[in-house]
């Protein structure tokens, strides 16, 4: 349901706003092929994550940030990390297994992404083992199939419960229609990487939209060198091809009459050539297998003119399996296995019945049928860890969209969530939405989240090298927002925000030294405080021209400590530029585009108190349609910049190395 359909007085500033949208762009229109440009360049863009229904960007009691399909064939993207660490306020952290998302200044070290929620399709994608949101080659949906992903900054836990701490990612998939037939797509680059997809999208007689895809990826990856383990009997610190990643994903979804299937299934096989946990360097058994499963259906109705209704059912399966090589001695190979099963549902109702109002009200209920760990060394079989959980989570939650006058809004929402082992909370959200005019809307936002420990922080206990040890009362964290932000449309093809925020985390979960040798423990040890500005400025030209600069500034340190978090940079910029470029000779179809990329990450603090300096990335990219195949030239970090990331407990080198230049080459055809 949209805003606009419905008939309140409270909508004129943004029928206004609509209205002077489309006549200043008249002019312009009338001399420029619209053909190419798309709607949402005409008029204020539709983001569903903000409230869990369809706002504009300016209406949303947050500031979105949206990276759509033809941003992603443009920039040149290769993972979900990509697109994330393209947005602002956002950067990614790689320990050459898992990639990690920091928040706004905040990514805290053995934190497998747990305080950010990820939706696909609205439907959570976190595990309920680890609460881990995979946005590497571990999420198993190739970008292809992606039509837009939205970010929404800020405690989202009044209308998603947990891990929806420091945001939400929501990935909206294409239709089938949008693929129309069959497609094959093969793409060649570094390091031996090399992936191919193949897709198949229709309408049937009856009106069913069609989609079914699969993709396979693998890469042989570098050696890696650590200087931490630079001695002869380790291989002078080079890991030899235990950089390699493997990954096979199956997409498949059906819609009609406001029912929708979906099944996601991915598995991927990654090497560790950092021996984490006090492994043996550079053995060839030390690795990884994540496999996902995730089913779900959705029905959506028109109840009433006024009355919307979404249902969704949903189940999941993920298994962890990591080796790991030891020398006790003997030499010795310790199997991880980890294993979540769950279903749930979701029941919500939006209403415009009462003149000014919009109310959203609904329940999420989930069933963890099964959640199990389990360590031993296979051989000989010792066993060190077999722990069995089951539980509950339930969310009960309201909010009201309130027209309090023509040009101020009032969204206030509650929910109240429990989860089991964990005493059943209330957090609100209120935000208030002033229209200074058609095109500038001022907004004040405040919320508050929380995040029970998970199945892994509250049971996982190995006292080996390198493992758990002393879990003993873990209570659940929480974090309170406030913002301010101002948001200009003046057109449709520019966009202006400047924000300013503060957050104060307590009880802050997290993994550290346990104070004996080789082991580590979670706690809550820490509080955290949180403040920054971010500003960014889009515009977009008739001829295909365009450009995006985002820069954000945030400092995080412990409360009552002067010093900021690991891994934690002073500043974030974003620069973004495309435009369209003819290198074939005339008469060979519509010319090409370049999109050039820039992402600038401050420099950070390791935990060894070391600092990393700032660095800046470049990326190229080259997109050209040849007769039916769509081309795609990208040459990644092209100035071929050293660089690292700050590495967890886990892990004995202080930082990890990053790849210098990469290419990629990628050819599409439908058939």
């Amino acid at each position: 349901m949209t805003r606009g359909s419905d008939h309140r007085p409270a909508q004129w500033p943004q029928r206004m706003a609509l209205a002077l949208l489309c006549s200043g762009l008249s002019h312009a229109i009338a001399q420029a092929d619209i053909a190419h440009l798309p709607l949402e360049q005409l008029v204020q863009m539709e983001v569903r994550t903000a409230s869990r229904y369809t706002q504009t960007t300016l209406e949303a009691p947050a500031l979105v940030s949206v990276v759509t399909a033809d941003d992603i064939r443009l920039f040149g993207y290769r993972t979900l990390a990509e697109v994330l660490g393209s947005m602002r306020g956002l950067y990614v952290s790689y320990d050459r297994s898992y990639h990690y998302l920091g928040t706004r200044g905040f990514a805290t070290p053995g934190d497998y992404n747990t305080r950010v929620l990820l939706l696909v399709n609205g439907v959570r994608f976190n595990d309920n083992l680890y609460d881990q949101a995979t946005i590497g080659t571990d999420f198993p949906l190739d970008l292809d199939l992606v039509d837009r992903v939205e970010f929404v900054p800020g405690p989202g836990s009044a209308v998603y419960g947990p891990n929806a701490f420091f945001g939400v990612v929501n990935v909206i998939t294409r239709d089938g229609r949008q693929l129309a037939g069959p497609q094959l797509s093969v793409a060649a680059g570094s390091h031996g990487s090399a992936k191919a997809r193949f897709s198949v999208g229709t309408v049937d007689a009856q009106g069913g939209d069609w989609l079914i895809a699969l993709t396979r990826a693998s890469s042989r990856g570098a050696d890696q060198y650590f200087a931490t383990f630079d001695t002869p009997a380790s291989n002078q610190g080079v890991a030899q091809r235990l950089d390699f990643d493997r990954s096979t994903q199956l997409f498949a979804r059906m819609q009609r009459d406001g029912l929708s299937l979906t099944l996601a299934h991915g598995e991927r096989s990654k090497g560790t050539p950092t021996a984490a946990f006090s492994q043996t360097f550079n053995d060839p058994r030390s690795r990884s297998i994540d496999t996902t499963t995730r089913v779900a259906a959705e029905y959506a109705s028109q109840l009433q003119p006024s009355l919307a209704f979404t249902g969704r059912v949903h189940a999941g399966h993920y298994r962890f399996v990591g080796d790991y090589a030891y020398d006790y001695p003997p030499p010795t190979l310790n199997r991880d296995v980890g294993t979540g099963q769950w279903w749930g549902t979701e029941w919500q109702w939006v209403s415009t019945a009462l003149a000014r109002h919009k109310l959203a009200w609904g329940v999420d209920y989930r069933r963890d049928t099964r959640i199990r760990q389990l360590n031993a060394d296979v051989d000989p079989p010792v066993q060190y860890l077999d722990t069995r959980r089951a539980g509950n989570a339930l969310g009960i939650y309201v909010q009201d969209e309130f027209a309090l006058a023509p040009t101020l809004t009032l969204h206030a929402g509650l929910r109240w969530g429990k989860q089991s082992g964990s005493d059943g909370s209330f957090h609100p959200r209120l935000g208030l939405v002033y229209w200074w005019n058609p095109a500038t809307a001022v907004k004040l936002l405040h919320g508050t989240a929380y995040r029970p420990p998970n199945a892994y922080e509250r049971d996982y206990r190995v006292d080996l090298p390198g493992g758990i040890v002393d879990l003993a009362g873990l209570r659940l964290e929480k974090v309170r927002t406030t913002e301010l932000a101002l948001e200009h449309a003046p057109t449709g093809t520019t966009r202006m925000l400047l924000t300013a925020f503060r957050s104060e985390v307590t009880d802050l979960i997290s993994l550290g030294d346990a104070g004996i040798p080789d082991r580590l423990r979670f706690s809550n040890a820490r509080g955290v405080r949180v403040h920054g500005m971010e500003t960014e400025v889009e515009q977009r030209w008739q001829g295909g021209s365009r450009l995006r600069v985002a820069y954000g500034w945030q400092k995080a340190r412990d409360a009552g400590a002067p010093e900021t978090l690991t891994n934690s940079p002073r500043h974030l910029l974003k620069l973004q530029w495309s435009d369209t470029l003819a290198l074939a000779a005339p008469g060979q179809g519509r010319p090409g585009q370049y999109a050039v990329e820039a992402i600038g990450v401050g420099a950070r603090r390791t935990l060894a108190n070391a600092r990393l300096p700032a660095h800046v990335l470049a990326n190229l990219v080259y997109t050209k349609r040849l007769g039916d195949v769509d081309v795609s030239v990208g040459v990644y970090n092209v100035f071929n910049r050293r660089h690292a990331d700050p590495a967890s407990y886990e892990i004995r080198e202080d930082s990890i190395r990053q790849d210098g230049r990469t290419y990629r080459v990628k050819l599409t055809y439908g058939f």
